[in-house]
């Protein structure tokens, strides 16, 4: 259904613009029970937010209207949610088949997990030539094929396993492959290739690459055997030359940016262990019985979504910015970017009608802290705009006893109540020197960071961004927007230059193309 949002939140949007936000915060009492939430190890803290409870209260009956309780039970249970492409939506599935309808289904996304665990596990002992693991894994794909592989890895660093090595490409650009193959012994590398259609020009060009550079070394039928598969089209993976044996399958209705529970993640089932990839997967699984059985007013995810709903739509902020305070997470925001643009990044609703000027998702970016706070937040405090920030914070890290970890802590708290207060310039420079505060921000804290905390915290998004594309009316798991480039692109290289402006083929010509 589509609906105009920001007229249904306009009248809460005006009462709170007249308030002063730091005296807000300050306020207590029933508000601070009202903009918090807990799930698990995760912790959202929003009392910085321009909001109180009866706007909350608004916002969870714009969710209420929208059909929540059905529409979680529907994703949940399989049943199809993704109505432009006609599929469901499995991600929750890959974590917990139990809820699934299609039992031959969820037969289906068990044998599969059993594969990759069992994979993974001979892994541990035997590559190609029994007796001599694999030292270097490099998993080849883009987008969510590598983003969500890549964020796991980084953050989940104090979990590899030893002597294992994996690294990531997934540009075009040579020295890619290249800095993934360095130092690397042919004879006991693995090459994933991760492409859920298995025709992604990027990965199929770089698997190439790198399947070149095996046979250089070892012989064609040698470097087949170090090359195994991830794909939702395992006819075509065959096709490339993968041996049936090491394509790993997973369904049509697992999206890219939501695909690293699948065997879009045989990469980090090897590089980190079954067991660690398990305990993961355990997380996610806690996040979604919290989505799936928590009321609405208690429900983590749901509150999160109606946030950034209450800041796009009905305060007019087209961005957020996501500040992790965890050297770990400092691939989060870049995550989180597609997951949210790529998902909600519409201007339709599910209906084809054009949706209003503040509905669809938020332009998401960021970085890690406290380094940001040396590049763009000047511009968070001073600049004409407000965009409100995720602070994302790790709490055993601060409480450790290494005083840079306890100053990180402070300075992400430190953060926060500044753009709330602000400053007011002193001398004959005050103007320059004052920030007028009234910003808002959330904090979202995780207890420690491991497998289960981090799984928990990928899913809350997941799920939150479910909840934003229900209050919009618009599909939040097709991805149309990504393919006219992607076919414009292969127009040019093919010769057919029919659909191009003449400064578009002063470029090409320029570039040898």
């Amino acid at each position: 259904m589509n609906r105009d949002v920001a007229s249904l939140l306009k009248d809460h949007a005006a009462r709170l613009a007249a308030l002063d936000l730091s005296a807000l915060a300050r306020s207590g009492g029933g508000r601070d029970a009202a903009l918090q939430w807990q799930a698990g190890p995760v912790h959202l803290d929003a009392r910085h937010q321009r909001l109180d409870a009866p706007a909350m209260d608004a916002l969870f009956a714009l969710a209420a209207d929208a059909g929540f309780d059905a529409a979680r039970k529907a994703l949940l249970s399989g049943a199809i949610v993704n109505a432009t492409e006609e599929r469901p939506a499995l991600h929750a599935a890959l974590r917990d088949t139990g809820a699934l309808a299609d039992r031959a289904l969820a037969s289906r996304i068990d044998e599969a997990k059993g594969r990759t665990a069992a994979f993974a596990k001979a892994c541990q002992t035997d590559g190609a030539v029994p007796g001599k693991p694999f030292t270097r894994i490099i998993n080849i794909g883009i987008g969510g094929s590598d983003l969500g592989p890549r964020l796991i890895y980084g953050a989940l660093k104090a979990y590899r396993r030893n002597g294992v090595d994996l690294r990531f490409v997934s540009n075009l650009d040579p020295a890619d492959l290249e800095d993934a193959i360095e130092g690397a012994d042919p004879a006991t590398t693995l090459v994933c290739v991760t492409s859920k259609s298995f025709t992604t020009s990027e990965t199929l060009m770089n698997a190439r690459a790198a399947r070149d550079w095996l046979a250089a070394s070892l012989g064609q039928d040698a470097a087949n055997a170090r090359i195994a598969a991830a794909t939702a089209a395992p006819d075509k993976a065959q096709a490339f030359g993968v041996a049936p044996e090491r394509i790993f399958a997973f369904e049509e209705g697992v999206g890219g940016r939501y695909s690293l529970w699948s065997a879009a993640g045989l990469c980090l089932e090897i590089a980190l262990g079954p067991e660690v990839f398990a305990r993961l997967l355990a997380g996610a699984r806690a996040m979604d019985a919290h989505f799936a059985d928590a009321p609405a007013e208690d429900n983590l995810p749901l509150a999160k979504a109606l946030i950034d709903v209450w800041n796009r739509a009905g305060r007019g902020c087209l961005a957020r910015c996501v500040a992790a305070y965890s050297s770990r997470l400092e691939l989060l925001p870049a995550y989180l970017q597609q997951l949210e643009m790529e998902s909600l990044g519409k201007s339709v609703a599910v209906d084809g009608t054009p949706l209003g000027a503040s509905a669809g998702g938020q332009l998401v970016w960021g970085g890690k802290g406290s380094d940001v706070q040396h590049s763009f937040f000047q511009w968070l405090h001073q600049g004409r705009n407000e965009v409100p920030v995720d602070f994302i914070a790790v709490k055993a890290l601060y409480a450790e006893g290494d005083a840079r970890a306890r100053a990180l802590g402070a300075n992400l708290v430190a953060q926060s109540a500044a753009l709330l207060d602000g400053h007011e310039g002193e001398g004959p420079l005050a103007a320059h020197k004052t920030m007028g505060g009234g910003r808002a921000s959330s904090v979202i804290t995780l207890d420690r960071l491991d497998p289960e905390g981090l799984g928990a915290l990928i899913a809350l998004h997941e799920h939150k961004v479910f909840c934003e594309g229900l209050v919009y009316g618009l599909n939040p798991f097709d991805q149309w927007g990504v393919e006219l480039g992607k076919v414009l692109a292969r127009d040019l290289l093919d010769g057919n230059h029919t659909r191009f402006d003449p400064p578009s083929l002063d470029l090409a010509r320029a570039f040898g193309l």
